[in-house]
């Protein structure tokens, strides 16, 4: 902001006249350089709370604050391990790496995605990518293929992608769901054995209900 690349609006996160999707890179030079601050991007609308009120957790409470123990994208990337405790696992719905509700409801970032370039690898990744696939993924693929481009899970934690998946299941159950979540009660992680066992519980009481 001091610089004059754009601001920090009410979701927190920077944008500039292109919105928040941006990637920031800083280098280290060997000249002085004129300190511009002029910043031609427009502040928020102090009526505007489209952030707030899309946040599915809350944890958005009030302008400028983001309690990150509740951020749907900090719980299914590098925090929040144990979805069978967590009291915020029925609010994650179908996200399984990150959160863009914030950003996708702001009015700064319609038409402001561009793209300019091809993922690499992209269609071929998509391919193997599923509720259903990652639940069954081989830990080897999870740890060389996908953690590389999905890094906000380290990879000595990729069975998160698994407990996510399964998360998503139950959040947006479907009967064709139950063979993959009957099959990883017998994975060879214990957070997806107990992630799955916890679920077929879950989906045996309410049917008995």
């Amino acid at each position: 902001m001091k610089a004059g690349i754009g601001e920090i609006r009410k979701n927190n996160f920077f944008y500039t006249e292109k919105g928040s999707w941006v990637f920031l890179e800083a280098w280290l030079v060997d000249k002085e350089f004129e300190h511009i601050s002029q910043s031609t991007a427009k502040a928020c609308p102090a009526s505007c709370s489209l952030c707030i009120k899309n946040c599915p957790t809350g944890s958005l409470s009030a302008p400028y604050t983001m309690n990150h123990l509740s951020c749907v994208s900090c719980l299914t990337t590098f925090q929040g391990w144990d979805w069978t405790s967590d009291k915020y696992q029925p609010q994650t719905g179908d996200w399984i790496f990150g959160c863009e509700n914030c950003q996708d409801a702001c009015p700064f970032n319609h038409n402001a995605w561009v793209e300019e370039e091809a993922y690499p690898g992209l269609d071929k990744l998509g391919e193997k990518i599923s509720l259903e696939k990652l639940v069954e993924m081989d830990y080897d693929f999870l740890r060389d293929t996908i953690q590389p481009k999905f890094w906000y899970i380290p990879k000595d934690k990729v069975w998160k992608w698994k407990t996510n998946a399964l998360n998503s299941m139950l959040n947006n159950y479907h009967p064709r769901y139950y063979p993959y979540i009957e099959k990883a009660c017998n994975d060879q992680d214990e957070h997806v054995r107990r992630m799955a066992h916890w679920i077929i519980s879950r989906l045996n009481n309410s049917s008995s209900d």
